[in-house]
């Protein structure tokens, strides 16, 4: 074990541990901290308890499968003890561990449920939260849980370790009480001796940003002529190349594999017995084969290929964002950032001297992002603030997370929560959301997976959500395919979803109705007689997917606005199943409509109103009939002429030049905070006014909107007084005093010729603000403005003074006005 750089952080991890309990490592990969760390933490646990039996186990968390379970095998080997023994793994689907293990590897997503489950960790002795810079949702979520868990258990002992210079954050995050407010935990920083790379730069034709996008395979491409280049331009050592997606690395290693290449996709979705022949290294390869390893970014960080002296790099990564049209997360591929292509490059040089063949021009690299955004920042929030809820920090409020939930993301998510029935009106978790929470799923999946298996049964709502979730199978598939009843992922599902009833529906008609329970929103409606379709939620897009006569599928998978489709409609359908109306019509039940619609719209002195009875789903509306306004109850009238007004503001009403001018000032005198004076602002705030306004407009009559706000002034204030409509001048002239527009906030002006104001020592105020002044030649061409004229009569006069009286001789410039 001394062989690898991070030996030299033993006594330094140690000395953290012993002083505070807690530690932050940073060290870059290579260095062999996930190997040594959780040895060097076990070994202080049972130094710090000699004879006190089993210390605890030590859990290591690691973002990706196949990390998690090389990384097991790497330390069991060195401890020479069996996988699964003294040493093993938990992931999603698969798991060699037993009682006898003291160091297990776990995905953060295993460790968020056990901490769910029991926020306790009993057992647990010590956690090691590995590649905390990447910065996952449920990585922050762990850090955040396990930094207040140790307020309540001192005995816990934790360590974050990050690759990147971010781990001074953690480090005072961890420090004092957990929320950073005492000192930082030790730091514990190990460099890594990396060996000299030779940087290859493409050029412009050649350069990923540059690539043809109508071409699907334009990625794989330039990515399979590089590694080409890299074969027939270096003579030794293995070729890692990177691509952004599962099917880029069989689609390259396919096409390297023809031309005798010996090549292998290494991925997530491989079993772990093929995950671990390619990472142990030559195997039943030819042994003095050069072979090429084309990875996801499981090879980014934590996961070391030996034998690798070359990395091509394709510059693309897979990036969390928010999809509007499912109201979910997806993984989008953009430009990778520097930071994530210095980690791919060191892959090169950590045996000896490597090459880094990059599908960018030098240029381009320095104007990729430093650094990936936080998924916090990008991501659909629904499940983390659902994971919250469950561990008593609504919003996660009181968590010490690296960053907070943004307020709008957290406002959607509450609110989807809330529809489904998951939160209470506080933001704690129900029963039901915390069954949800149970299901290792979005909760809109999980939802939509138990109101299905009341009609279907649970293994093929199982299989059916392992697809969704993207865990096994594709879903294109759908219908015909759906994944083994076996499959370690369908029966995790199948033990967290006991249907009630007895199933009733089967076959494809199954598989469409879970597909709509999930996606109640996607649930689509052909538009005419062609390729065109509407759903639910108001999106439109394409679909070539052979439906056949039927004018309803339920939509597994549709790429959002931003991709376009080979006619220029934007947003198409990759995946859908066709299901009976009466299927889409319960799944997506919230959604039914079916009755009158009125809205208000304005124009000339009442608006206008407007009626129809629209039966549809969401967005889609299957027949509408105009009915009569008269005929509609008075509440639905004010109704939708409320909500008009929220619309269109109160702008939209007729009003008079006089109207206008009491609602200046009364607004004015508010927004300076005279008492007695409302809003009148806009249609949100304005209530007291829109009391006599929406009945006015709802019956159809014209309403007095000057009267109107007079009425709102109290008896006892004065309004002329208060926010008067002219203003006199000492020298004898009286001008008009102008009030600002609403909602601007600005003073009252007045517009006079400067002779006017001599005399006027000071700028006189309306309600406690200055007067501003807009002083004029004797040809009316704007001098000065200013709400100071003691300031601008001491100053700026005297230039004023100096310029203007050559010009205009007959008109009086005093030296003191």
């Amino acid at each position: 074990m001394v062989d690898l750089p991070f030996a030299a952080g033993r006594g330094d991890l140690l000395a953290a541990l012993r002083s505070r309990g807690a530690a932050v490592v940073q060290a870059p990969p290579g260095t062999g901290k996930t190997t040594l760390a959780p040895q060097y933490v076990l070994e202080f646990l049972r130094d710090a308890a000699p004879g006190a039996g089993a210390p605890g186990r030590v859990v290591v968390t690691q973002p990706r499968r196949v990390a998690a379970r090389s990384a097991a095998a790497r330390i069991a080997d060195l401890r020479g003890t069996r996988l699964g023994d003294e040493v093993g793994y938990t992931v999603r689907g698969d798991r060699k561990a037993g009682p006898d293990t003291v160091i297990e590897m776990v995905t953060p997503g295993v460790l968020l449920r056990r901490l769910l489950a029991d926020p306790d960790l009993p057992g647990v002795g010590a956690v090691v939260i590995d590649e905390v810079h990447e910065r996952h949702l449920e990585s922050d979520l762990v850090f955040g849980m396990l930094a207040q868990l140790r307020e309540l258990r001192d005995d816990l002992v934790l360590v974050a370790m990050s690759a990147t210079l971010d781990a001074a954050r953690f480090a005072d995050l961890l420090g004092g009480d957990g929320t950073g407010g005492g000192d930082p935990v030790p730091l514990v920083d190990v460099p890594s001796p990396i060996h000299p790379l030779d940087i290859r730069w493409a050029t412009a034709a050649e350069s990923m940003v540059n690539r043809d996008r109508r071409h699907r395979s334009a990625v794989e491409d330039l990515v399979t002529a590089t590694v080409r280049r890299a074969l027939r331009e270096t003579a030794s050592g293995d070729i890692l190349a990177f691509v952004p997606t599962i099917r880029g690395t069989e689609t390259v290693a396919a096409a390297l594999g023809r031309d005798g290449v010996t090549a292998h996709a290494l991925h997530g979705r491989l079993s772990p017995a093929d995950q671990s022949r390619i990472v142990a290294g030559h195997g039943e390869d030819s042994p003095g084969a050069r072979r090429v390893i084309v990875a996801t970014d499981v090879a980014e960080s934590s996961l070391t290929v030996p034998g690798v002296r070359v990395v091509v790099d394709s510059c693309l990564a897979r990036i969390s964002r928010r999809d509007t049209s499912r109201g979910m997360s997806v993984l989008v591929t953009e430009t990778a950032s520097q930071a994530s292509m210095t980690q791919r490059a060191g892959r090169a040089g950590r045996e000896g001297p490597g090459t880094v063949y990059r599908c960018l021009t030098a240029e381009q690299y320095a104007k990729a992002p430093a650094a990936a955004p936080p998924a916090v920042l990008t991501s659909d929030l629904t499940g983390a603030m659902l994971d919250a809820a469950c561990w008593g920090s609504p919003r996660a409020a009181d968590l010490p997370l690296p960053d907070p939930f943004p307020v709008a993301a957290a406002d959607d998510a509450e609110a989807t929560l809330r529809a489904l029935g998951a939160v209470d009106a506080d933001g704690h978790a129900t029963d039901h959301g915390r069954r949800l929470a149970r299901i290792p799923a979005d909760p809109r999946l999980a939802h939509g997976g138990l109101v299905a298996s009341q009609r279907v049964d649970a293994t093929t709502v199982a299989a059916v959500l392992a697809v969704l979730d993207g865990g096994v199978g594709r879903a294109e598939d759908l219908p015909r395919n759906l994944p083994s009843a076996k499959d370690p992922v369908v029966r995790r599902f199948r033990r967290l979803l006991d249907g009630t009833r007895r199933p009733d529906l089967t076959g494809a008609d199954a598989v469409a109705y879970t597909v709509a329970c999930s996606f109640p929103g996607l649930v689509a409606h052909r538009v005419g007689s062609g390729d065109r379709w509407l759903t639910a939620s108001g999106t439109g897009a394409v679909w070539r997917g052979g439906a056949g006569s039927t004018d309803w599928i339920a939509v597994a998978d549709i790429a959002g606005a931003g991709t376009r489709s080979t006619d220029g409609t934007g947003a198409v359908i990759r995946a859908a199943v066709p299901v009976p109306e009466d299927l889409a019509f319960e799944a997506a039940s919230g959604l039914r409509r079916d009755g009158v619609t009125c809205t208000w719209t304005p124009g000339g002195p009442v608006g206008k109103l407007r009626a129809r009875h629209i039966r549809g789903l969401g967005a889609i509306e299957l027949s509408t009939t105009p009915v009569a306004v008269k005929d509609l109850p008075a509440a639905a009238r004010e109704q939708a002429v409320r909500t008009g007004l929220a619309e269109h503001g109160l702008g939209a009403l007729d009003w008079s030049r006089n109207a206008t001018d009491l609602r200046r000032r009364i607004q004015y005198l508010h927004d300076q905070g005279v008492s007695g004076y409302p809003d009148v602002a806009d249609a949100s705030h304005a209530g007291r006014l829109l009391e006599f306004v929406v009945p006015e407009l709802a019956a159809g009559r014209r309403p007095d909107l000057a009267g109107l706000l007079r009425g709102l002034i109290p008896w006892d204030r004065h309004l002329d007084a208060d926010a008067p409509t002219s203003l006199d001048l000492p020298a004898g002239r009286t001008v008009r005093l102008r009030y600002p527009e609403v909602d601007t906030h600005g003073p009252v002006v007045v517009a006079t010729k400067l002779q006017d104001c001599f005399g006027l020592a000071a700028s006189p105020e309306v309600a406690g603000r200055r007067i501003q002044f807009q002083l004029l030649s004797p040809a009316q061409r704007p001098l000065a403005v200013t709400d100071d004229l003691a300031s601008f009569w001491a100053g700026p006069y005297r230039q004023v003074r100096s310029e203007m009286r050559g010009r205009y001789p007959k008109h009086p410039w005093p030296e003191n006005p």
